[in-house]
């Protein structure tokens, strides 16, 4: 089983950046796990073009697209939810609007499911940060470490 996380837009943030590096590392001891921060043209809405790279990085995987208007979870239920799909779909990839969401294209309808972090709007860093911490502590729930107390 494989995870990705997409974000359309560099993250250049340094102290970021070590963050979702720590979550990567942590991640990958319960499951492989790739991260990518795509250019993508910023301060406008995502365009046809860009929302075909992002799928290009999705083919084949069960994509689930954050929106502000998504299903949400609590951690234990986000963590069953990660644990079933894992085990029928196998690979999964989670993709992160830029500053403008997805925009008005046919992206989101081409994703599985539509979930949301909070009903409160985030900076692409923020969400990928809050993500990741969540997918660690899904894992960690999972198989019964004591990290979720």
């Amino acid at each position: 089983m494989k995870l990705r996380v997409v974000v359309a837009g560099r993250i250049n943030d340094n102290s970021v950046k070590k963050l979702i590096d720590e979550y990567v590392k942590r991640i990958n001891r319960y499951c492989q796990i790739e991260f990518y921060d795509l250019k993508v043209a910023e301060d406008v809405e995502l365009t046809d073009k860009d929302a075909e790279k992002l799928l290009e990085y999705g083919k084949d995987f069960y994509k689930i697209a954050l929106v502000i208007n998504g299903k949400q979870y609590s951690s234990a239920d986000f963590a069953g939810f990660i644990n079933e799909i894992l085990n029928y779909k196998k690979n999964v990839v989670f993709y992160i609007g830029g500053a403008f969401g997805f925009g008005k294209n046919s992206f989101l309808d081409r994703c599985d499911v539509k979930l949301s972090l909070s009903m409160m709007t985030m900076a692409h860093k923020v969400a990928t940060i809050v993500l990741m911490e969540q997918l660690y502590r899904a894992f960690t729930i999972i198989k019964g470490h004591p990290y979720h107390k």
